[in-house]
């Protein structure tokens, strides 16, 4: 070789190496031995000496190039590295679309949980200063009342003490009947104090908000309409301020529409009324009423902890005042709470449930795309090995291999917005507890997923090359580093069946425990059962709204297809009823005070439900206003407050009305009526003539699958045509309504599992494959020795059985310590239940099966003659 050539080439090396230290003392080093050479053989000794004249000359210009290929080109290097990687993915399509498939799967369902969190319990509330708004409660511990709201004497008492609130408000659920704006209908409103919208900082969009002169029972009727029944109701018309609309046949003036996106206290509030408090309302003697929800914003500088240890002096203070409203020996308590963990408290555990599930399919993704690319990498050590013997130092190995994985996860990355923004509109469709919507930052999060992608499952692909030497990597070849190689992806893939097993283990347990759930009685036929809800207006108030609904009730019972009908205050699994505090006659009064869940019903409502009766009778048309007064409670009022006595004939009363005891006359089975895993507490019913209510649900027990909410409307419409029926539903579709954060989890999880199923039994089937490859020519010698086909399976299946029960091991633990984490959201089952185990088994074996089964039926098919002659 030419001795200019070789000096060319010698310093192209150096400009790969980037070694700036030792460039001109190497090339001297060399033109020395060269030229002496040279001389040696008879000649060219001047010519070798003019050449290193010419190099030596450069050498500065070539130390300045690699100054600023250091300080500036690394963009340019970056870019080259980006086109080598495409040109890579391009030409290794099948690799290339196996591992973005893989990571769209893991970024996608990781994004998708990601915005459902976020958007229901992560996303800061939108009103001004939020952090500081607090929901304040009485907290009454071991008692039935738990968390109660507040009385008018505790929101007007608290919200005087400056030092804790610098701002109160209160509200309370109602509904209405709205006529007036095309046909009657339903709307879901919330009687508000004016404070609410300057403590929230919200302004009306067209129009005003309340004034505190509004606020009292006696002020000018006036309303606030949102913005979604302002556009559905009176067409987004802008001369709505000022129009009469009556609720129930009250004429109110509409004085604001509210911004789009304002809907407090919860999405479905269709409009805002005044307060209306009387001042009889704040007397002395309703300090045991409570029934306003109360939320403040604390005083600036003052955190939670301390405003609840000053409400903790105040409890002191209220209970030595008012011993009998506020019982101190109890352990009752003001309390306050931030306004977004109450709002969110519900949902927290379950959704960081979810989040963990898809965060282990998004690593064991990873973790795939890394076995892959180990395989490639090792298909690859001929490339490596002539890149290092070039210069190619451990930093360019690294970076080349991470920006070929990043590469493949921008691909993915793109894929899983896709896949994520489907997921979440097949969520909103399905079974999400609200809508969520996507936004920008769902982008930026992807983005992070992809880095993060990036590194998990390019790091050990590319150490596993940078921590060679060069003569290691020019014998890339040999068996000890392929077995170096072949171990680190058979621990990674025992890493993803380990990881599977927990989220099989998991998925597998919450599913057995939402079966179990479903399968509580809840103490009635829900089978067959319709129900609606009707609200009357002020006009039908007292005996008359019970003459009203009894009418009702009796022009429902004779519809074709009906079998019996009835009515009720509260129904199971609605949010509707309340809880109150029970006076016995003749009794000490417990330090805990007795409490049970109030119900008014209409003669032949446990009958229409099929709440069994246990011992005495059911109520009657003779139990009317002018009849004694009487009560009927269920098994566990009697468990709890008659344990070893006849409960009929005992007296009972609502502790706010102890003049007005109710006799016992029968006992009926306990009910459960917000949630199946709820524990039974004590209930008692009383008759509607004798404690009338203007809002009632209608229940009809059908014949089959009869359709009569027409035939309902046309008796309602007949009856008086401004009441409108609403909150129409089937008695199972209610329980399944309560149920459907477990099951969408569950579904959640069911689904992750599956995922983490098919990806380890992916990594498995490519690690086996690829050690079929490897040992292609000893399986062929083997059988050209006179190995039989079980002998080969055997092999493979031996390989397959030590990865598989790697996984196992790290599965089992993860499994357990999984489990311990989610004991609180299992129902009806130990966390170590013999069934979870024995399918998560099964799972484990099915994937180790069909993971394994190619690759050791490929080495059977391995044809021993074609094997050697390639060799």
């Amino acid at each position: 070789m030419p001795l200019k050539s070789m000096v060319q080439h010698f310093l192209e090396r150096l400009r790969l190496r980037r070694a700036e230290a030792d460039t001109a003392e190497e090339v001297r080093f060399h033109l020395e031995m060269e030229a002496r050479k040279r001389g040696a053989s008879g000649g060219g000794l001047s010519e070798g000496r003019r050449e290193a004249a010419l190099v030596f000359g450069g050498v500065e210009k070539i130390r300045e190039e690699i100054r600023d290929a250091r300080g500036g080109r690394w963009l340019e290097d970056f870019a080259k590295d980006v086109r080598f990687g495409l040109r890579q993915a391009r030409r290794n399509l099948a690799l290339t679309v196996t591992c973005a498939a893989v990571l769209a799967m893991g970024i996608g369902s990781t994004a998708a949980v990601f915005a459902i969190l976020y958007d229901a319990i992560l996303k800061p509330l939108p009103w001004r200063d939020a952090g500081q708004l607090v929901f304040v409660h009485n907290e009454f511990p071991g008692s039935q009342l738990s968390t109660s709201a507040d009385s008018p004497p505790d929101f007007h008492d608290l919200g005087a003490h400056h030092e804790i609130f610098t701002a109160a408000a209160a509200y309370y659920f109602n509904d209405f009947t709205m006529t007036g704006a095309g046909e009657a209908q339903h709307v879901d409103a919330v009687n508000v104090s004016a404070a609410l919208f300057p403590m929230l900082g919200m302004a009306a969009e067209l129009g005003r908000t309340f004034t505190p002169q509004e606020d009292p029972y006696d002020a000018a009727h006036v309303m606030i309409l949102s913005d979604r029944l302002w556009r559905s109701s009176f067409g987004a018309q802008r001369d709505v301020i000022g129009r009469s609309i009556a609720l129930d046949g009250v004429s109110y003036r509409v004085i604001g529409v509210m911004p789009p996106d304002f809907n407090f206290p919860y999405p479905a509030t269709q409009m805002w009324v005044p307060l209306s408090l009387k001042a009889a309302d704040f007397a002395e003697s309703e300090r045991g009423d409570k029934w306003l929800q109360m939320i403040a914003r604390l005083t600036p500088g003052v955190s939670n902890e301390q405003a609840n240890t000053r409400l903790a002096a105040l409890s002191q203070e209220f209970g030595a005042a008012h011993p009998s409203d506020y019982p101190l020996k109890t352990g009752w308590h003001f309390s306050c709470q931030p306004l977004q963990d109450a709002r969110t408290k519900d949902l927290r555990g379950w959704l960081l449930l979810a989040f963990g599930a898809v965060g282990c399919v998004l690593l064991i993704a990873c973790l795939n795309v890394s076995v892959l690319l180990l395989v490639r990498a090792s298909a690859r050590r001929g490339e490596l090995a002539v890149r290092a013997a070039l210069g190619a130092n451990r930093f360019r190995l690294v970076r080349q291999i991470l920006a070929e994985t990043g590469i493949l996860a921008l691909i993915g990355c793109g894929a899983g917005i896709l896949l994520a923004m489907l997921l979440v509109r097949l969520s909103n469709q399905f079974g999400a507890m609200h809508r969520t919507t996507i936004e920008l930052w769902m982008f930026a999060f992807c983005v992070g997923l992809c880095v993060l992608a990036t590194i998990l499952a390019g790091v050990l692909p590319a150490a596993s090359f940078s921590r060679m030497s060069v003569e290691q990597t020019l014998r890339a070849t040999s068996p000890r580093s392929l077995g170096r190689e072949s171990g680190w992806r058979r621990i990674l893939v025992a890493g993803q069946i380990g990881i599977a097993i927990a989220l099989l283990f998991t998925a597998t347990a919450l599913s057995h425990s939402f079966v179990k759930l479903l399968n509580v009685p809840p103490g009635f036929s829900p089978d067959h059962v319709w129900t609606g809800l009707v609200q009357l207006p002020e006009r039908h108030q007292g005996n008359e709204s019970a003459a009203f609904f009894s009418e009702l009730v009796s022009r429902i019972s004779a519809l074709p297809g009906v079998e019996s009908a009835s009515a009720c205050l509260t129904l199971p699994f609605s949010p509707s009823g309340f809880t109150a505090d029970l006076y016995f006659p003749g009794r000490p009064e417990a330090a805990i005070r007795p409490a049970a869940r109030y119900n008014i019903i209409l003669p032949g409502y446990t009958e229409t439900m099929k709440i069994p009766l246990l011992s005495g009778r059911t109520f009657t048309a003779g139990d009317n206003a002018g009849a004694p007064l009487v009560a009927i409670v269920d098994e566990s009022f009697v468990q709890k407050y008659f344990a070893s006595e006849n409960p009929i004939g005992k007296l009972v009363a609502n502790n706010g009305r102890k003049d007005k005891a109710y006799t016992i006359v029968g006992v009926v089975g306990s009910v459960l009526n917000r949630d199946l895993a709820e524990t039974q507490r004590p209930e008692i019913y009383v008759p509607a003539a004798q404690f009338p209510n203007s809002a009632v649900f209608l229940v009809a027990r059908t014949h089959g699958d009869a359709k009569i909410t027409s035939g309902v409307r046309d008796a309602l419409r007949s009856m008086d045509n401004s009441v409108a029926l609403f909150g129409v539903a089937t008695m199972s579709d209610r329980i399944l309504e309560s149920v459907k954060l477990r099951r969408f989890v569950a579904w959640l999880l069911n689904s992750f599992a599956l995922a983490g199923v098919l990806l380890a039994m992916l990594g498995l089937y490519g690690t086996l494959a690829h050690l079929v490859e490897l040992r292609r020519r000893e399986i062929a010698i083997r059988m050209a020795l006179g190995a039989s086909a079980r002998s080969v399976r055997s092999l493979v299946a031996r390989h397959s059985l030590y990865i598989a029960v790697g996984g196992l091991i790290p599965g089992a633990i993860l499994s357990f310590a999984a489990i311990r984490a989610a004991r609180g959201f299992l129902f009806g089952i130990s966390p170590l239940d013999g069934w979870t185990i024995a399918a998560t088994l099964a799972g484990f074996l099915l994937l180790a099966l069909l993971g394994s089964w190619i690759p050791v039926i490929r080495a059977t098919r391995i044809n021993a003659l074609l094997a050697l002659r390639e060799e």
